[in-house]
C-alpha cells in the first residue's frame, strides 16, 4: 500500500469541495475500477481577503492507496 500527499484547493473558500477535490485526486492516481482510498485530514488552511479579494481554501491529506 503506498501512502502519499493529496491536495485539494477551492477558490470560493469552501472546505468541503477541497476536501472532496483531494480524495478524487487521490483516486485517480491509482488505476482499476476497486480502488480503495483510506485518508487522514492532514492539513487545512486558506486565506481571506486583502486588495485581490481572496477566498481560499486547502485541504491535504494522507491516503493510503490499495
Amino acid at each position: 500500500m503506498a501512502v502519499k500527499l493529496f491536495r485539494g484547493t477551492s477558490k470560493t473558500g469552501n472546505v468541503q469541495k477541497a476536501l472532496e477535490a483531494a480524495i478524487k485526486a487521490a483516486q485517480q492516481s491509482v488505476t482499476g475500477a476497486d480502488r480503495l482510498v483510506e485518508w487522514t485530514l492532514k492539513e487545512v488552511s486558506g486565506r481571506q481577503g486583502g486588495s485581490a479579494g481572496f477566498h481560499d481554501a486547502t485541504v491535504v491529506i494522507r491516503a493510503k492507496i490499495s
